[in-house]
């Protein structure tokens, strides 16, 4: 075991790890949220897909933890609910004790009954916290001083290491969907780095894309082209605790997109959505139109609206003529750059939260790597049809040269260093591809051009069982987000809003490590395949582009409003 051998050569060390890694994953989902989450993923494999047994697979781990707690919160837990809970699993026990044929079914009724009371409860009784106290979440991880570990993301082998001092006693909890927690970490060299702690959620994925970012960077560098205008992928420290937990390396000085227009909007009495209120305004049945109708009613909206919002708010920022340039610069040459390293990794879900501007720079930061491989392409409902975001609201901060000056400029010369070093890049992005520890397997194979139509009665048998489980989630309301029906349940975390996707890891009680990859898989092959041809140019059709030739049919597909209008309103194709 390797682990076991560098517990004898660094005992300590080894040790600490294991410390604070099992801590943190346990500040990502305390007891009521982990019984809330379980409780709704449970109720529909029973009501939903009548299983019984994977229903307590997702249970039973539970009912253990609930047996040992450890810290002031779960003894608390405990407390308020440890007898409904004892009651409901020895329902369970009994309910499995008799054979398979006398099995009584009211056994289970009875469980869920106390199950429900517990869901309630919690509801009532825990509110979404807005700070937690290490104190009374992961008391051990407070009095660790001085240690032998690293800062997250900070390991250097050829410089001096910055190691833990201590952790902040508080953590902020955020109000998103996913409630992940802001950390403090004070290193030895005195400095205070931030953490986003995120739960729910495979980061392996966002590792592997951070890798893959490093080398386009090292190649990057090594262009004499590239190298003099410094281009570079801005990257962040990604590490994954477990395969739904993890700690993200907080991007200091930046602001997503979403923000920087509403707080220019809001700042001139504007509305947020004012070119979703002029679309609507010239097609109030916007869902019922077809896609010519839906380009008109968009360019539209783009005409009777100015559209440089993000524009004016770097312009404004800027102290100077002269930092206004270089910011512009810096802006166009990273939105390029991650334009092509991003159409190559086939990253979707690009709507303007997961952009963010760095404030002092102008660069372009990439966030939430979860949508690889061109997972937002083939989805069912809302295909995303466009390479990357290059929309009028990022074309605007670009001035008089627009498109046709530094960017496709950029984009070029990126493009061109990339395929001249695919190799390199498909020995990385294979290995991606094929992780077992990764599970890629939530693609369906009808995404990815692959027939499964022996598969077609199994699918029309899921739909049957989801309408039994959006009857169950009328009658419970297990909604958690006021009134979310059971499909909603089925892609906790999935990317909206196609309810049969998810991302990878989100199911969080799923085992993902079951479900490894083999090189003859076909899905494994298309990715590959896909990804290939985009590194040799013949991604349009099997005629070979050149580096300029590719890139213009790009800049066509990502610019043109027929892709854009039909786009999902999340997204915010009009910005």
């Amino acid at each position: 075991d390797v682990l076991a051998k560098l517990h004898d050569m660094y005992p300590e060390l080894v040790e600490q790890t294991e410390l604070v890694s099992r801590e943190l994953i346990r500040i990502t989902l305390l007891f009521p949220e982990m019984w809330q989450e379980a409780l709704r993923n449970a109720s529909l494999c029973y009501y939903g897909h009548k299983d019984v047994v994977e229903m307590m697979k997702i249970l039973r781990p539970l009912h253990k933890r609930v047996r040992n707690p450890e810290t002031l919160r779960e003894y608390h837990f405990v407390q308020m609910f440890g007898s409904d809970l004892a009651a409901a699993e020895e329902h369970m026990n009994q309910y499995f004790s008799a054979d398979s044929a006398h099995r009584n079914e009211a056994l289970v009724q009875q469980a869920w009954e106390l199950y429900y009371v517990v869901f309630r409860r919690i509801e009532k009784m825990f509110p979404r916290p807005t700070s937690l106290a290490l104190k009374d979440t992961a008391p051990t991880i407070l009095q660790c001083r001085d240690m032998e570990l690293v800062v997250p993301g900070m390991y250097n082998p050829d410089a001096e290491n910055v190691y833990i001092a201590s952790f902040d006693p508080n953590l902020y909890v955020y109000p998103s969907k996913q409630h992940p927690r802001r950390m403090y970490i004070y290193g030895s060299n005195g400095n205070q780095y931030t953490f986003l702690l995120k739960g729910r959620e495979d980061l392996r994925q966002d590792e592997r894309s951070m890798q893959l970012f490093g080398l386009i960077n090292s190649l990057l560098s090594k262009d004499s082209e590239t190298a003099r205008r410094s281009l570079t992928i801005e990257r962040f420290p990604v590490v994954p605790l477990s395969s739904n937990s993890g700690l993200i390396g907080f991007y200091s000085n930046c602001e997503n997109i979403n923000n920087i227009v509403r707080y220019y909007r809001e700042s001139h009495n504007q509305p947020v959505n004012l070119e979703q209120r002029m679309a609507l305004q010239f097609s109030p049945n916007w869902d019922t139109l077809s896609v010519m109708q839906k380009v008109e009613s968009f360019e539209y909206a783009l005409s009777n609206t100015p559209g440089n919002d993000l524009q004016r708010a770097m312009w404004y920022k800027s102290p100077n003529a002269e930092v206004w340039l270089e910011r512009r610069t810096d802006y166009t040459r990273s939105l390029a750059v991650m334009s092509i390293a991003g159409y190559i990794l086939g990253l979707g879900d690009r709507h303007p939260s997961n952009i963010l501007i760095h404030e002092r720079t102008g660069k372009v930061v990439h966030i939430d790597l979860g949508d690889c491989f061109e997972l937002a392409a083939h989805r069912d409902k809302y295909p995303e049809k466009v390479p990357f975001r290059l929309t009028r609201m990022l074309i605007m901060p670009m001035e008089v040269s627009s498109i046709e000056g530094i960017f496709k400029h950029t984009a070029n010369h990126t493009m061109r260093v990339l395929r001249a070093n695919r190799e390199s890049l498909m020995a990385v992005l294979e290995a991606f591809v094929y992780d077992p520890l990764v599970s890629w397997s939530y693609l369906n194979d009808t995404e990815m051009g692959i027939d499964t139509s022996q598969d077609t009665a199994k699918v029309t048998s899921n739909t049957s069982r989801n309408a039994q489980a959006s009857e169950h989630a009328a009658r419970w309301s297990m909604g958690g987000n006021g009134g979310a029906n059971m499909s909603d349940f089925a892609s906790m975390g999935g990317s909206k809003p196609d309810m049969g996707v998810s991302k990878a890891g989100n199911g969080y009680y799923e085992n993902a490590e079951g479900k490894a990859w083999q090189t003859g898989n076909p899905k494994a092959r298309a990715i590959v395949k896909r990804i290939h041809d985009k590194l040799v140019g013949t991604d349009f059709s099997n005629e070979q582009l050149t580096v300029s030739e590719q890139i213009e049919k790009l800049i066509q597909q990502a610019t043109s409003s027929e892709n854009l209008a039909v786009l999902y309103v999340g997204w915010v194709p009009l910005w």
